[in-house]
């Protein structure tokens, strides 16, 4: 699957927050209906260094994007256009509005210049 079929949209069928200070997993749907998920992982524990999980990265079914690449722009600005499965809305009635709020979040960090200088600080914890 291409990363570009996000630019029209996509549908977040589940997620999962993990118990590690903040990373969430969203499995999605295209609008073409191909399946695929989205890590964010946390910020707050710099000391967790595994390669699938590195502090404030986002993963794109497993595959790490590089920050403030093209990859990284057709993810956040999929996420701020998301819509949510009927099963997740009857779950909560307030899901999207949740899930609106976080993407929010996630796109301010991801667009500002802390993400970068948490992958300085990870890079020279792996250097050592």
């Amino acid at each position: 699957m291409k990363i570009q079929e996000l630019e029209q949209g996509i549908v977040i069928t589940n997620f999962l927050a993990a118990a590690d200070g903040g990373s969430l997993l969203f499995n999605c749907l295209t609008k073409q209906h191909k399946e695929f998920n989205l890590l964010f992982t946390q910020y707050s524990i710099l000391d967790y260094l595994k390669p699938e999980m590195l502090p404030g990265r986002i993963y794109f079914n497993e595959k790490i994007i590089e920050l403030k690449s093209k990859e990284e722009k057709i993810i956040l600005k999929a996420i701020k256009k998301f819509t949510i499965t009927q099963e997740l809305k009857k779950m909560d009635i307030e899901i999207e509005q949740y899930l609106n709020d976080t993407f929010k979040h996630l796109c301010s960090f991801f667009e500002s210049d802390k993400a970068i200088e948490i992958k300085k600080k990870i890079d020279n914890r792996k250097e050592q």
